[in-house]
């Protein structure tokens, strides 16, 4: 288990703040990290303590570094902000199978996209939106 310096309800806040701000339910992300989702809840909860292999399958999972997960990221990196990606653009990048790069670059190509349209509707995007989306972009995307 993880040494004792390491507060086991703030890892799990932290685990759960980069789940939800990625739009990632608890099954999603277990799934992503090999883990059960009843284990994943525990452990944000608190309620479990978690090893340093587990803890680096749910970092694997979040597509962060096991630092950031005991709060030890670098001074530079703390300043960066976090990125909100759409839950349906999540699900879609789950269906495609795209990298996180790839969909943060796909975002950034929409929002760049309906910021150039003079009366754009500012509604969400669908799955099948992002989709059809990816089909148009799909050859300028990043391919890792």
């Amino acid at each position: 288990m993880l040494a004792d310096k390491y507060d086991r309800a703030e890892v799990g806040r932290r685990i759960k703040q980069l789940r939800q701000a990625q739009s990632l339910t608890v099954q999603v992300l277990a799934h992503r990290s090999g883990v059960s989702a009843g284990y994943v809840s525990e452990v944000e909860r608190g309620l479990s303590a978690v090893s340093v292999d587990k803890l680096m399958k749910i970092a694997v999972g979040l597509q962060v570094s096991l630092e950031s997960l005991l709060g030890e990221d670098p001074p530079a990196q703390k300043g960066m902000a976090v990125v909100q990606i759409p839950a349906a653009l999540s699900k879609a990048a789950e269906q495609l199978n795209l990298s996180h790069r790839a969909t943060l670059t796909l975002l950034q190509g929409q929002r760049s996209l309906t910021a150039r349209r003079s009366k754009a509707d500012d509604g969400e995007w669908g799955v099948d939106e992002w989709l059809k989306f990816y089909e148009q972009v799909k050859d300028y995307l990043p391919e890792c």
